[in-house]
Parts: C-alpha cells; structure tokens; sequence
C-alpha cells in the first residue's frame, strides 16, 4: 500500500476510534445528583431532639409586638428537616411563665407548611417548661388525652431551641389552640371560648353560677375565636346568652330532666373525659379556671376542650393535695354535675374502661425520660428553677424544683399512680 493509501487508512482508523469513544462517553449513565446537604445555623445540638433555629431581627422581649422572624428545623433523624429559612413573626406568651427567666414563645408563619410530622398551620407555640424539673407533664398530659374521645388534642414534639444562636434550652413545640380543620374543627359560625381567670381577653364577661377559686364574682367566660375584629355583637350577645341558658339549666331546680336540663345544653361525655385528664394529672387549673377552653358550633351543644397548660402543679401533691382526696371534685361546674347520681355513674364506668390505658401511662413516662435525659442536661445547666424561683414571680410550684431530673421523674411516676387509686375510692 502506497504511503498516501496508509495515511488515509490511519486517518480512518482514528476518526472511527474516536467516534467510538464519544459513543461510550455518551451512553455512560450520570452519577447520583446529591443535593447539598441543609446550612443550619450553629450551635449543631446532638440531644437526640430536633432543633429549631429561629432568626430574629433583634431581640424578642415583648408579649405584645411580634418580630419578623425566618424558622428552620433540623429533624434530627426522626423527623423531615426544614431546610429552608421560613419566614415568620415571633413573640412572647404567657402570664406567670412570661415573668420568668426561660421564656415560651409564639410564632406566627408566613405559610402553612406542616413541622415535625404534624399538620400544616401557620400558628405555633413553644413552651419552655421553666419550672418543669421533669420537663415532661405537658407532654405526658396530652398523651393522656390523645386516649380519650375528647375531639382534639394538641400535638407536641420536643425540642432544642436555638434563637438568634443562643442555645436556649429544651422545649415543647406544641400546636396553638385555634379554629382549624386540623384543630378545633368546627364551622366559622362556631365559637372557641376560654375560662381564664386572668380575664384579659378583648371579650369577656363573668356568670355567676359555677365555682371560681380564684375569683368570688363567678366564672369568667371569653371568646378567643371568632377573633375580636370579626365577632359582630349580635354573635357576642348569641354566645353570652347561651352559655347564660347552659348555667341557667345545670343550676336550676330540674337539672337532671332529660328534655330540659343540662344534657339539653352540654355534651356530656366530652365534659366526663375533659375532667378526667385533669383529674388524672392532678391539674387544678381546671377549678381557677386557667386556660380551659370549650367549643361550640352552629347547632351544637357546648363541647369541653381542648386541653391546655399543664406545667404548673400537674401531678404535685405539694400543691394540689392529691394524694388526699379528688382535686377537682368542685371545680367550675362540677360540683353541681357530681350532684347527679346518673353523671357520677357515668363517669365512674368511663373511667374505669380507661384506667387499663391509662394504667400504661408511667412506661410512657419511662420513655420520654430516655427521650429527654441529654436534654435536660444541658437545659438545667443553663436554667435552675430552684435557683430562680424567688426572683421571678413564685414560691415552689411543683415539689420537684430541688430533685436530679431523674428523681423527679420517679417522683411523678409515683404520684400519678398514687392519684389513680385515689380516683378509684373517690368516684
């Protein structure tokens, strides 16, 4: 072959080779695209909790004023990060909790968008369980709720919280009380009422009948939704009025009549179950009244819960005297339903079908105190209930403010078994 010929061939040769080679090249399948992994903000808190970081535009010292706010949360391996600062407002909350060193919070989203597997809102609280030695009796309570009928519950999950990256200690990221198909699911013709002795709500009156511990004019009644700007006063005067005939037939002379007595107006076995959790856990904020909330929708009777605050004196003989005797045997209006030998009897049978649930409650205790042992390390070296409870607006609360974490935890295992025998002799 001539050397022209050669040279042709070769030439040949390496366009094919190359051709060849692009081929494989391009039938190579891509590598996995890994996507970066999440920038949280410091400090990284291995508890075993997630954590939520909050960003604030200055620093969040009022109740009142929110401040805008972006929110991300690191799942911690449990639960789906969000990865992506969320814009929000964020402020204070609380009465007493707001006076003291560790502050709860509220915050308010942009967005609904669903955390820590719980369903998409746009409100939000976290509850710092300051005095809370065993940082669990919120927690604990609303799982003894979730074993009732009550209609909701408020879910929680418990967390580190970082906030304009300060390490701020273990909380309670929990669902805020609100009018919501995932909530308290009524119709926005329905009502959302609190008894609160605080009486600081923009509508609130005061009826008469009932047992008030803390005030000795009545009941307080307010309506936290439909939200002031919206609640006409024709709506006002509907609801005042109702729960007026509510209080009118419970305390009248034919009470117990089936037509036109209280289960007229009430629906009784939510009433049964709402005083059983309290009663359980030894909450006597049912009988200030602080934080109890009943519902009501078009047409409907008037519904107890949801439950809510659950940190003062819960399962703490040292104040509520449980181990004694019913602590809320006359609380609101109790008292005059115990009067009903028919209301007593259903409450002792529904109790007794859900004491073996509630018989499980101290392994769950068990749990949670695996759950949060790293954290409350860390939370009681930064915040001392025992330390501060002289300068920050109260005496001992709980009995608890002076134990380990460990020991307290025992101490409210035993109490609550305590209490359940004594709810037992008492019905």
């Amino acid at each position: 072959m001539c050397f022209e010929c050669q040279k042709k061939v070769g030439a040949l040769l390496l366009a094919v080779l190359t051709l060849a080679g692009c081929a494989r090249e391009e039938i190579v399948p891509p590598g996995p695209i890994v996507p970066p992994a999440p920038q949280f903000p410091q400090p990284r808190l291995e508890t075993g909790l997630p954590t939520v970081y909050i960003t604030a535009e200055g620093s969040v010292n009022s109740k009142d004023t929110y401040v805008p706010a972006t929110l991300m949360v690191r799942g911690a391996g449990g639960y789906k990060d969000l990865p992506v600062a969320a814009p929000c407002e964020v402020r204070g909350r609380g009465n007493t909790t707001w006076t003291w060193p560790k502050k709860p919070y509220q915050i308010k989203l942009e967005d609904r968008i669903s955390l820590l597997g719980m369903p998409a809102h746009k409100r939000w609280v976290l509850l710092a369980n300051f005095m809370d030695r065993t940082l669990m009796r919120n927690l604990v309570s609303m799982h003894v709720a979730s074993m009732t009928s009550l209609a909701w519950t408020p879910r929680c999950v418990p967390v580190e919280l970082v906030l304009n990256g300060k390490h701020q200690g273990s909380y309670l990221l929990i669902e805020q009380v609100r009018i919501d198909e995932n909530r308290v699911n009524i119709s926005d013709e329905g009502y959302l009422l609190e008894l609160d002795f605080h009486y600081d709500n923009a509508f609130q009156w005061i009826d008469t009948h009932g047992s008030c511990w803390q005030r000795w004019d009545g009941i307080p009644f307010s309506v936290k939704q439909p939200d002031p700007e919206t609640l006409t006063p024709l709506r006002r005067e509907s609801i005042r009025q109702y729960v007026a005939g509510v209080a009118s037939a419970l305390y009248g002379s034919g009470f117990r009549d089936s037509a036109n007595g209280y289960a007229r107006y009430l629906d009784v076995d939510s009433f049964i179950d709402y005083w059983i959790v309290y009663e359980v856990m030894c909450n006597h904020e049912l009988g200030n009244p602080g934080s109890v909330f009943f519902h009501k929708d078009k047409g409907g009777k008037l519904t107890a819960g949801p439950v809510w605050d659950f940190d003062w004196g819960v399962l703490s003989f040292y104040t509520s005297g449980g181990d004694k005797g019913l602590v809320n045997g006359q609380a609101i209006w109790y008292k005059r339903l115990m009067e009903d030998p028919d209301f007593r009897a259903r409450l002792r049978a529904r109790f007794e079908e859900l004491l073996p649930r509630l018989r499980t409650v101290p392994s769950y205790m068990d749990s949670c105190e695996q759950l949060l042992e790293r954290s409350a390390r860390l939370n009681f070296a930064m915040w001392n209930p025992a330390d501060d409870r002289s300068q920050n607006g109260g005496n001992i609360i709980n009995g608890d403010e002076n134990l380990s974490f460990h020991d307290a935890v025992a101490r409210l295992k035993s109490n609550y078994n305590t209490h359940l025998e004594v709810i037992l002799r008492s019905l």
